[in-house]
């Protein structure tokens, strides 16, 4: 089974840095040849990526706390809010001062900023596809109960002569 799986809270931070750290030796390797303005290029992208980091930690507190809050009785509508208020407060300002950098900023943060949900998505390129044997163990053991309800079926319906649903 996959790391990200059993502990998303550790294993996400882990690969967001590890795909960031790629992301920028490619960019700056290809940034090299085009000329473009390669600090601030790189500043806005990894403003980008501690926004994106700040805020999945940010929802990981506020789901806790609304979990916390829900099981005690008590009113959960105004954590809730404030939790996705202060994400939105992180986000304009990183939006802000890539805007201030320029254009080629403003475009690597709102890349950066992506870098959570990319982390999520690539799950399986992470795996290498470990799980193969486990989950066709798991489809051929599913066929086989299905195929033995089946056979169950039509033992029943040969002795009474009448279709069970």
């Amino acid at each position: 089974m996959s790391n990200l799986r059993n502990d998303p809270i550790r294993v996400v931070p882990k690969r967001v840095l590890l795909l960031s750290i790629a992301v920028t030796i490619i960019a700056v390797t290809v940034l090299y040849f085009v000329q473009w303005p390669i600090p601030r290029i790189i500043g806005g992208y990894w403003l980008g990526v501690v926004a994106s980091l700040i805020s999945f930690r940010l929802i990981v507190i506020g789901t806790n706390d609304f979990l916390d809050k829900r099981e005690a009785g008590s009113a959960v509508k105004g954590s809730v809010m404030l939790n996705f208020g202060m994400r939105l407060v992180v986000y304009g300002v990183v939006i802000f001062i890539s805007w201030q950098l320029g254009t080629h900023a403003l475009i690597a943060s709102a890349v950066g900023i992506s870098m959570v949900t990319i982390a999520i998505k690539l799950d399986g390129f992470f795996t290498f596809g470990y799980e193969k044997d486990e989950l066709n163990t798991t489809s051929q053991n599913i066929d086989s109960e299905a195929s033995s309800e089946d056979s169950a079926i039509d033992e029943v319906t040969n002795e009474t002569g009448n279709d069970v649903d």
